[in-house]
Protein backbone atom coordinates (compact mmCIF):
# COMPACT_ATOMS: atom_id res chain seq x y z
CA UNK A 1 0.00 0.00 0.00
CA UNK A 2 1.45 3.25 -1.09
CA UNK A 3 1.64 5.77 2.18
CA UNK A 4 0.98 9.50 1.13
CA UNK A 5 3.92 11.86 1.91
CA UNK A 6 3.96 14.61 4.10
CA UNK A 7 4.54 17.87 1.96
CA UNK A 8 7.27 18.49 3.74
CA UNK A 9 8.68 14.45 3.44
CA UNK A 10 8.00 15.00 -0.31
CA UNK A 11 9.84 18.05 -0.89
CA UNK A 12 12.81 16.30 1.09
CA UNK A 13 12.50 13.44 -1.04
CA UNK A 14 12.88 15.47 -4.39
CA UNK A 15 15.52 17.56 -2.87
CA UNK A 16 17.31 14.32 -1.82
CA UNK A 17 16.90 12.78 -5.41
CA UNK A 18 18.85 15.82 -6.65
CA UNK A 19 21.42 16.18 -4.62
CA UNK A 20 22.01 12.58 -5.28
CA UNK A 21 23.77 13.57 -8.67
CA UNK A 22 25.45 16.45 -7.20
CA UNK A 23 28.68 15.59 -5.66
CA UNK A 24 30.23 18.63 -5.01
CA UNK A 25 28.17 20.44 -2.87
CA UNK A 26 29.44 23.62 -1.10
CA UNK A 27 29.26 24.98 2.46
CA UNK A 28 26.24 27.02 1.52
CA UNK A 29 24.35 24.38 -0.12
CA UNK A 30 24.60 22.37 2.68
CA UNK A 31 23.50 25.12 4.89
CA UNK A 32 20.41 26.01 2.18
CA UNK A 33 19.34 22.36 2.52
CA UNK A 34 19.57 21.77 6.41
CA UNK A 35 17.34 25.19 6.86
CA UNK A 36 14.44 23.97 4.47
CA UNK A 37 14.45 20.04 4.67
CA UNK A 38 14.31 17.19 6.50
CA UNK A 39 17.88 16.30 8.21
CA UNK A 40 18.09 12.85 6.57
CA UNK A 41 21.61 11.23 5.96
CA UNK A 42 21.47 8.03 4.27
CA UNK A 43 22.20 6.36 1.57
CA UNK A 44 19.77 5.98 -0.99
CA UNK A 45 18.57 2.23 -0.52
CA UNK A 46 17.41 3.34 3.24
CA UNK A 47 15.62 6.69 2.21
CA UNK A 48 12.52 5.01 1.34
CA UNK A 49 12.62 3.82 4.90
CA UNK A 50 14.06 7.09 6.14
CA UNK A 51 11.44 9.34 4.34
CA UNK A 52 8.46 6.45 5.94
CA UNK A 53 9.63 7.04 9.54
CA UNK A 54 10.02 10.82 9.24
CA UNK A 55 6.19 10.88 7.71
CA UNK A 56 5.05 8.76 10.78
CA UNK A 57 6.67 11.05 13.02
CA UNK A 58 5.26 14.24 11.39
CA UNK A 59 2.23 13.04 11.35
CA UNK A 60 2.33 12.09 15.03
CA UNK A 61 3.17 15.62 15.79
CA UNK A 62 0.21 17.42 13.79
CA UNK A 63 -2.12 15.14 14.93
CA UNK A 64 -1.36 16.32 18.65
CA UNK A 65 -1.28 20.12 17.72
CA UNK A 66 2.92 20.10 17.05
CA UNK A 67 4.88 20.85 14.78
CA UNK A 68 8.52 20.82 12.49
CA UNK A 69 10.47 24.16 12.97
CA UNK A 70 13.97 25.50 11.14
CA UNK A 71 15.91 27.87 13.05
CA UNK A 72 19.78 28.55 12.49
CA UNK A 73 20.01 26.64 9.68
CA UNK A 74 18.89 23.05 11.75
CA UNK A 75 15.47 21.50 12.06
CA UNK A 76 13.61 20.95 15.00
CA UNK A 77 10.14 19.57 16.62
CA UNK A 78 8.21 22.50 18.43
CA UNK A 79 6.26 21.71 21.61
CA UNK A 80 4.90 23.80 23.95
CA UNK A 81 7.22 26.66 22.58
CA UNK A 82 10.29 24.30 22.73
CA UNK A 83 12.38 23.59 19.71
CA UNK A 84 14.22 19.74 19.84
CA UNK A 85 16.70 19.63 17.39
CA UNK A 86 16.32 16.23 15.21
CA UNK A 87 18.47 14.02 12.99
CA UNK A 88 17.85 10.63 11.25
CA UNK A 89 21.19 9.24 10.26
CA UNK A 90 22.75 5.73 8.48
CA UNK A 91 24.32 4.37 11.62
CA UNK A 92 28.46 3.88 11.34
CA UNK A 93 29.90 1.80 13.60
CA UNK A 94 33.63 2.62 14.15
CA UNK A 95 36.26 0.08 14.82
CA UNK A 96 39.82 -0.14 15.59
CA UNK A 97 42.72 -2.08 14.25
CA UNK A 98 46.06 -2.30 14.37
CA UNK A 99 48.54 -2.41 11.48
CA UNK A 100 52.02 -4.89 11.47
CA UNK A 101 53.52 -2.21 13.36
CA UNK A 102 51.28 -2.03 15.97
CA UNK A 103 49.85 1.31 15.24
CA UNK A 104 46.26 1.72 15.90
CA UNK A 105 43.52 3.73 13.81
CA UNK A 106 40.43 3.56 13.69
CA UNK A 107 37.91 2.88 10.70
CA UNK A 108 33.98 3.22 9.91
CA UNK A 109 31.77 0.74 8.40
CA UNK A 110 28.46 1.45 7.04
CA UNK A 111 25.33 -0.42 8.57
CA UNK A 112 21.51 -0.97 7.32
CA UNK A 113 20.53 0.21 10.81
CA UNK A 114 18.80 3.40 11.24
CA UNK A 115 19.57 6.44 14.24
CA UNK A 116 17.18 8.76 15.30
CA UNK A 117 18.94 11.59 17.45
CA UNK A 118 17.50 14.53 19.06
CA UNK A 119 19.25 17.45 20.87
CA UNK A 120 21.89 19.98 19.98
CA UNK A 121 24.91 18.26 22.21
CA UNK A 122 23.84 15.84 24.55
CA UNK A 123 22.32 14.23 22.06
CA UNK A 124 20.17 11.17 23.07
CA UNK A 125 19.67 8.43 20.28
CA UNK A 126 17.26 5.48 19.27
CA UNK A 127 18.89 3.15 17.00
CA UNK A 128 17.78 -0.20 15.19
CA UNK A 129 18.17 -3.47 17.48
CA UNK A 130 17.52 -7.29 16.29
CA UNK A 131 14.20 -7.16 18.23
CA UNK A 132 13.24 -4.17 17.30
CA UNK A 133 13.25 -1.58 15.23
CA UNK A 134 13.34 2.41 14.94
CA UNK A 135 9.59 2.67 13.61
CA UNK A 136 8.93 0.86 16.94
CA UNK A 137 10.33 3.24 19.28
CA UNK A 138 8.51 6.18 17.71
CA UNK A 139 5.71 6.20 20.53
CA UNK A 140 9.01 6.32 22.98
CA UNK A 141 10.67 9.11 21.08
CA UNK A 142 7.83 10.87 21.35
CA UNK A 143 7.04 11.06 25.06
CA UNK A 144 10.64 11.72 25.78
CA UNK A 145 10.81 14.89 23.53
CA UNK A 146 7.08 15.80 25.07
CA UNK A 147 8.48 15.05 28.64
CA UNK A 148 11.78 17.44 28.09
CA UNK A 149 9.57 19.78 26.35
CA UNK A 150 7.30 20.15 29.46
CA UNK A 151 9.83 20.45 31.57
CA UNK A 152 11.70 22.95 29.72
CA UNK A 153 8.52 25.04 29.24
CA UNK A 154 7.43 24.81 32.94
CA UNK A 155 11.21 26.12 33.86
CA UNK A 156 10.98 28.50 31.58
CA UNK A 157 7.49 29.76 33.33
CA UNK A 158 8.61 30.15 36.34
CA UNK A 159 11.81 31.75 35.16
CA UNK A 160 9.51 34.44 33.56
CA UNK A 161 7.88 34.47 36.36
CA UNK A 162 10.62 35.50 38.83
CA UNK A 163 12.05 37.82 36.22
CA UNK A 164 8.93 39.92 36.55
CA UNK A 165 8.77 39.43 40.27
CA UNK A 166 12.29 40.76 40.50
CA UNK A 167 11.69 43.82 37.82
CA UNK A 168 8.81 44.27 40.52
CA UNK A 169 11.75 44.74 43.36
CA UNK A 170 14.08 46.38 41.22
CA UNK A 171 11.38 49.10 40.90
CA UNK A 172 10.59 49.01 44.32
CA UNK A 173 13.64 49.13 45.48
CA UNK A 174 14.08 51.93 43.06
CA UNK A 175 11.74 54.43 44.15
CA UNK A 176 12.59 53.60 47.56
CA UNK A 177 16.55 54.66 47.34
CA UNK A 178 14.77 57.74 45.10
CA UNK A 179 12.70 59.14 47.82
CA UNK A 180 15.55 58.56 50.12
CA UNK A 181 17.93 60.71 47.98
CA UNK A 182 15.04 63.50 47.83
CA UNK A 183 15.25 63.69 51.39
CA UNK A 184 18.65 63.61 51.75
CA UNK A 185 19.55 66.56 49.19
CA UNK A 186 16.17 68.75 51.08
CA UNK A 187 18.10 67.73 53.98
CA UNK A 188 21.54 68.80 52.93
CA UNK A 189 19.60 71.89 51.60
CA UNK A 190 18.49 72.74 54.57
CA UNK A 191 21.84 72.47 56.89
CA UNK A 192 23.41 74.56 54.19
CA UNK A 193 20.39 77.12 54.31
CA UNK A 194 20.76 77.31 57.91
CA UNK A 195 24.48 77.81 57.76
CA UNK A 196 24.33 80.55 55.23
CA UNK A 197 21.27 82.21 57.26
CA UNK A 198 24.06 82.16 60.57
CA UNK A 199 26.57 83.91 57.76
CA UNK A 200 24.45 86.52 56.37
CA UNK A 201 23.13 87.61 60.13
CA UNK A 202 26.58 87.42 61.49
CA UNK A 203 27.87 89.23 58.77
CA UNK A 204 24.83 92.40 59.25
CA UNK A 205 25.80 92.39 62.86
CA UNK A 206 29.39 92.73 62.61
CA UNK A 207 28.27 95.63 59.66
CA UNK A 208 26.29 97.14 62.33
CA UNK A 209 29.01 97.35 65.01
CA UNK A 210 31.19 98.66 62.01
CA UNK A 211 28.85 101.19 61.39
CA UNK A 212 28.31 102.21 64.92
CA UNK A 213 32.24 102.50 65.15
CA UNK A 214 32.40 104.64 61.99
CA UNK A 215 29.90 107.25 62.87
CA UNK A 216 31.69 107.43 66.49
CA UNK A 217 35.26 107.98 65.05
CA UNK A 218 36.48 111.25 63.45
CA UNK A 219 38.74 110.83 61.12
CA UNK A 220 38.05 107.59 59.07
CA UNK A 221 37.93 107.67 55.59
CA UNK A 222 33.98 107.80 55.40
CA UNK A 223 33.47 107.45 51.95
CA UNK A 224 36.13 104.60 51.05
CA UNK A 225 34.21 102.85 54.51
CA UNK A 226 30.69 103.55 53.19
CA UNK A 227 31.76 101.82 49.93
CA UNK A 228 32.48 99.02 51.73
CA UNK A 229 29.79 98.48 54.09
CA UNK A 230 27.40 98.70 51.04
CA UNK A 231 29.25 95.68 49.25
CA UNK A 232 29.50 93.56 52.11
CA UNK A 233 25.73 93.89 53.20
CA UNK A 234 25.59 93.03 49.16
CA UNK A 235 27.15 89.95 49.68
CA UNK A 236 25.09 88.68 53.07
CA UNK A 237 22.17 89.82 50.98
CA UNK A 238 23.66 87.01 48.06
CA UNK A 239 24.26 84.28 50.81
CA UNK A 240 20.71 84.98 52.66
CA UNK A 241 18.46 82.13 51.40
CA UNK A 242 16.02 84.19 53.02
CA UNK A 243 16.58 86.67 50.16
CA UNK A 244 16.17 84.02 47.49
CA UNK A 245 12.98 82.42 48.72
CA UNK A 246 11.24 84.06 45.44
CA UNK A 247 14.23 82.59 43.24
CA UNK A 248 13.67 78.97 44.15
CA UNK A 249 12.07 76.99 45.80
CA UNK A 250 11.97 75.94 49.62
CA UNK A 251 10.88 72.41 49.47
Amino acid sequence: MKIKLHPLVQKTKVELARLDKDTNRSIEEYQKYNSAFLPISVEPKLRARALRFMNALINLLEANNHSIKFELNRCHIEMYGQLTEINLRQKYFRKRFKDSSGYGSDTYEKSNKLEFQVGSYARKGWIDKKTKTLEDYLPVIYAHIEKDSIWWAELRKRQRIEEKEREIKQKLDDEKAEIIAIENAKLEKLITDAANYKKASEIRSYLQALQEKINQTAGLNSSINQDYIEWAYKKANEIDPINNISKSKIL
